[in-house]
């Protein structure tokens, strides 16, 4: 009687000798195998994956042509369908009749990543994304930032159904970039990319990908350390090219501030903890910084107190972290964040037309919540909750997460959200967020007095495809 392994070997090599014929006759030939007791169903499927990888790479065999500097290339994607509700009640005196809008929608998404390994040490990507904001003919965007409801927040990817169905989507660049790997443990990245940091989208928006010059640099790996992780992240992000030598604004440093460069920069230390049973504490202590530009001061240098800057004073201590373990033969995450504006009072106040006087925790913002469960294959779920505060000058409302409170601050609530596999690269998924004001006097960001939401409810209901 043959051996078991050899009955394989050579159920493969006459499926290989196949190589001409469809995988429809591969599969064929299989399950005979099967019926007539050759192959158990386990041994089955597993050729059956293997012939289908073959026949994938003979037919991409000469179709698809790298550059020879070209080591490696990964495509990715995802397209996700949504259907949006929201309810929001308007804060006095925005609306002084204290009446309520509603709004919903039906959006598309659709992103594809490709990532590029070249020579020795080097890589690169780039990102394509539906595109929601669109420009007039100076080149402004016409959004509406998230509020009441909408889809036209630059965070964002989704594109409103409603308004394209007569006509093309607009694609955008959502990233592109250049990597370098120098030693083992060390990465630097240039241009748009993905967010480098540990953190929760309360300070950084999961669709936000910030531009400018990234370094990595893993501790554990370079000094062999073991049952221990330690990474420093930091990043320097240009958000807004000025013009430094506009006129006689060079006079005042101050008001030179509405044209020199803008940007942010970041750093924090990733430490990680074996806890034993499979569980982990991992905390990343950092600091976010701005230098400011355009505070105060229109672009040409006129003063304009009202002008609202997501760069002005901005020093802002962080503090995320999260215990990992396993729950019921279910993975479990139950995390924290915080942010404290060292500069929050000034953030917040600096506008004469802003009467209310700060209330202490208006530069605070913090964050508590669960995950429990992962989606990989057909059958898998998660499910999350969280509950945050957003204090008025905590953190950038240009880069928070889109969805909470529309994108503003000033603002505290829960989100609930539940996803689960219909297939191995298919989900369906349900978001609830219910959110009201901190501070009914004030706005929802610097420079608003009493605008924007009082109270505020979002039912999201999504179909995704990951490729």
């Amino acid at each position: 009687m043959l051996h078991k392994s050899t009955v394989q070997l050579m159920a493969l090599g006459l499926i290989g000798s196949m190589a001409a014929t469809s995988f429809a006759d591969e599969s064929a030939l299989i399950d005979a195998l099967v019926r007539k007791g050759v192959l158990k169903k386990g041994e089955a499927e597993q050729l059956r994956a293997q012939a289908c990888k073959d026949c994938a790479s003979d037919k991409l065999s000469g179709k698809v042509s790298l550059g020879e500097s070209v080591s490696s290339l990964k495509l990715t994607g995802d397209l996700r369908m949504r259907y949006q509700y929201s309810n929001d009640q308007e804060n006095a005196p925005a609306n002084t009749s204290g009446s309520g809008t509603h709004n919903t929608g039906y959006r598309l998404r659709l992103r594809i990543n490709a990532d590029y390994k070249v020579d020795e040490n080097f890589f690169a990507g780039f990102g394509l994304a539906t595109k929601a904001g669109s420009q007039n003919a100076a080149g402004a965007d016409i959004n509406t930032v998230g509020k009441r409801g909408q889809n036209d927040d630059r965070r964002s990817s989704d594109r409103d159904l409603a308004n394209d169905y007569y006509s093309n989507y607009d694609i955008a660049i959502n990233k592109a970039f250049i990597g370098w790997t120098p030693t083992p443990g060390v990465t630097l990245i240039a241009g748009k990319q993905e967010n480098p940091f540990y953190t929760t989208d309360m300070v950084w928006g999961s669709e936000v990908y910030p531009a400018g010059f990234t370094q990595q640099i893993d501790l554990s790996k370079i000094f062999g350390l073991s049952g221990i992780g330690l990474k420093v992240n930091s990043g320097q992000f240009i958000v807004r090219n000025g013009d430094e030598d506009s006129g006689s604004n060079i006079s005042d440093p101050y008001k030179n501030n509405a044209n020199r460069d803008g940007f942010i920069w970041q750093t924090q230390l990733v430490a990680s903890v074996d806890l034993g049973s499979s569980a982990k504490l991992t905390v990343a202590p950092g600091f976010y910084s701005s230098n400011g530009a355009a505070s105060g001061y229109d672009i040409d240098g006129t003063p304009n107190p009202l002008t609202s800057n997501h760069l002005e004073n901005m020093q802002i201590v962080l503090l995320p972290g999260d215990v990992s373990l396993d729950l019921g033969g279910q993975k479990a995450k139950f995390l924290w964040d915080f942010a404290y504006n060292l500069d929050g009072k000034n953030r917040s106040f600096n506008n004469p037309a802003i009467t209310a006087k700060e209330n202490g925790t208006d530069q605070m913002a913090w964050l508590l919540g669960v995950q429990v469960g992962e989606n990989k294959k057909k059958g898998d779920w998660s499910a999350e909750a969280n509950y945050r505060h957003v204090g008025a000058s905590a953190v950038d409302h240009l880069i928070t997460d889109a969805d909470f409170a529309f994108g503003d601050v000033n603002a505290s609530g829960f989100k609930f959200g539940f996803s689960y596999n219909v297939g191995n690269a298919t989900t369906v998924g349900l978001n609830y967020y219910v959110v009201d004001n901190i501070r009914k006097e004030i706005g929802t960001r610097p420079g608003n007095n009493g605008d924007g939401s009082n109270s505020s409810q979002i039912i999201q209901a999504d179909v995704s495809v990951k490729f």
